[in-house]
């Protein structure tokens, strides 16, 4: 239906002239003795004219010349086509009336009274300002139409650049993640831990997480908890002390959803930097339809100054910006040995 709307547009638009033609010829007078033929001789001529000179404004006079900001050339060509326009319809208008005349004896005695009806300037007059009106709605109505079809275009490449970034910005995570852990099962393999088909099952999971239900917008927040549940008991297996390892839950999560793997790059660069002899604390919490998330770990002795978000965190600013503008903070705070990530989220759904 959309793809045939401008089409119907056009012809209502005639179908329209067509009848306020119509409506003016049998509104006045000389309706009364004029026959059908030549009204509908009359009516016709009117209207293919003004088809054409609608159409030459529409396909050629404004795309070619106005779009192209060359405004002086276009009002130039639109006056010279107004009067090759006038001076042409003026004949055959003037020829109608004549014909008329001389089969409708009271046509004859009108023009005859009012002899400026058959002028040739009078009637080139008349029809230069409907060929103006003409001009101005073509004008108008292609101008609005190119502005919202390329508006609607520009959004639409705004969307699809939006959504690209963010599959970009997501996969660098993947990356970066299963790197760590098939680190963390080479590692527990080699030592030939009791604990190595536990790791490899925990990765399986996080990767079906990862490949078959992070393909949506939202999913729900529940669903982030066990797979971030994952991921930490995966590093709890090559921690020393596994308890120093804590993730704190508080609220309803049960009724909130939110983009896939948002967390993972905070939990990441605590992995990254963080000392694992250390406490590593995570706590997430709903309040007020407001998601904070925390982790506070210690830096490791060796870690350089500033190095402690890298393109992980900035990843996630940038896909914080996409996809809550105006609706997030993200603040990290050195104190120290102590290194500490806060996220909030306040427009949740």
């Amino acid at each position: 239906m959309k793809k045939h709307l401008p089409l119907l547009l056009h012809i209502l638009l005639w179908l329209g002239l067509l009848g306020l033609s119509l409506w003016i010829h049998f509104g006045m007078r000389e309706s009364n003795f004029i026959p059908v033929r030549w009204l509908a001789m009359d009516v016709t001529q009117t209207v293919l004219f003004h088809i054409g000179l609608f159409y030459l404004n529409w396909f050629v006079l404004v795309p070619k010349i106005l779009a192209k900001d060359r405004v002086l050339w276009y009002a130039f060509v639109v006056i010279a086509t107004l009067a090759v326009y006038a001076a042409t319809r003026a004949p055959i208008e003037i020829w109608l009336k004549e014909a008329m005349a001389m089969e409708v004896p009271k046509m004859a005695e009108q023009l005859k009274r009012y002899p400026r009806i058959i002028s040739f300037q009078h009637i080139m007059l008349q029809v230069a300002l409907t060929g103006v009106m003409n001009i101005f709605l073509s004008s108008a109505l292609k101008v609005t139409g190119d502005f919202l079809r390329n508006e609607r275009r520009r959004k639409e490449l705004e969307l699809q650049h939006t959504t690209t970034e963010l599959e970009l910005l997501k996969s660098q995570v993947n990356p970066h993640f299963l790197f760590n852990t098939l680190n963390n099962i080479y590692s527990l393999a080699y030592q030939n831990s009791a604990s190595t088909p536990d790791a490899i099952m925990k990765l399986s999971l996080l990767l079906r997480y990862q490949l078959y239900e992070t393909n949506t917008a939202q999913v729900p927040l529940e669903k982030e908890l066990e797979h971030l549940q994952h991921l930490l008991d995966l590093h709890r297996l090559r921690l020393p002390n596994p308890e120093l390892l804590t993730l704190e839950v508080y609220g309803n999560v049960s009724q909130v959803q939110l983009p896939p793997m948002l967390l993972m790059p905070l939990v990441e660069n605590m992995f990254k930097h963080g000392l694992t002899t250390a406490p590593m604390q995570l706590r997430l919490a709903i309040e007020q339809n407001q998601l904070t998330f925390t982790t506070d770990n210690t830096i490791k002795p060796n870690a350089k100054k500033n190095a402690y978000g890298g393109i992980g965190l900035q990843n996630l600013r940038r896909r914080l910006e996409l996809l809550y503008p105006n609706g997030f903070s993200l603040k990290t705070e050195a104190n120290g040995a102590q290194f500490e990530t806060t996220l909030v989220l306040t427009k949740l759904s």
